[in-house]
């Protein structure tokens, strides 16, 4: 096979993935982290190897530009998710696999820091079967403590598209496929979530400026606070 031929299987793969990826899951995995910054919980994601870093990506695209992107210099009085990734922090992810063995690596972690009504995501090419164990530990921890499971996997979804609240699937069996189409996945939700949180936080203050414009006497006052709740409206 040429490099062209190889190069258009490749692309018309990535269609099909396109074609056949289940949207309503993206939907539900849209509002479940929209939901999650409105109640101002945690987020802690994870991954291993390759998904590893999208994990670390998400978390970062999630803390800071889905409330202040790159057209942004300044810091924006709108807030991005709490969140962090767990292998993140080499020393702490390390010291757990030493003492407490590779399956406990990532839920003696969340044992610190997962409360009641936060989420986890996490990330695995395979859904976290067979060699994955410390993201089935992750799971198991995250049900008993009422958080929130999201997923985001390949293949046949493995044992998080079983056990998550919401697992995004890539529906090939490719591992290359499946960590290329993840960061299409993330930034798509977080670009949504940006225009979402614009809105949402366009709105409250909407509401604010007109409480406080009808208490006033001031007209010119008045007609200021009604031109900016214009402008805000056209955004």
């Amino acid at each position: 096979m040429r490099n062209k031929e190889y190069i258009e299987k490749y692309l018309n793969e990535t269609k099909q993935i396109c074609d056949g990826i289940d949207i309503q899951d993206i939907d539900q995995f849209i509002e479940i982290l929209f939901g999650l910054w409105r109640s101002g919980k945690k987020l802690l994601t994870m991954g291993n190897g390759g998904s590893s870093s999208t994990a670390s990506h998400i978390a970062a695209d999630l803390a800071k530009t889905v409330a202040n992107d790159s057209s942004m210099q300044e810091i924006s009085s709108t807030k991005g998710f709490k969140t962090f990734c767990l292998n993140d922090n080499p020393a702490l992810l390390t010291a757990w696999i030493n003492d407490s063995g590779w399956d406990k690596a990532y839920s003696g972690i969340l044992n610190t820091y997962l409360e009641e009504g936060d989420a986890i995501l996490l990330v695995s090419v395979h859904g976290g079967s067979g060699w994955s164990g410390n993201l089935v530990e992750a799971i198991n921890l995250a049900k008993k403590r009422g958080a929130k499971v999201l997923g985001l996997a390949g293949f046949d979804g493995g044992q998080m598209k079983q056990l998550s609240d919401c697992c995004v699937v890539v529906p090939k069996n490719s591992t290359p496929h499946t960590e290329g189409f993840h960061v299409v996945v993330q930034h798509l939700v977080v670009d949504r979530l940006r225009e979402l949180i614009k809105d949402y936080s366009n709105s409250l203050i909407k509401e604010n400026l007109k409480k406080l414009s009808v208490g006033l006497s001031d007209e010119m006052i008045k007609k200021e606070l009604n031109s900016i709740i214009e402008r805000l409206t056209e955004e």
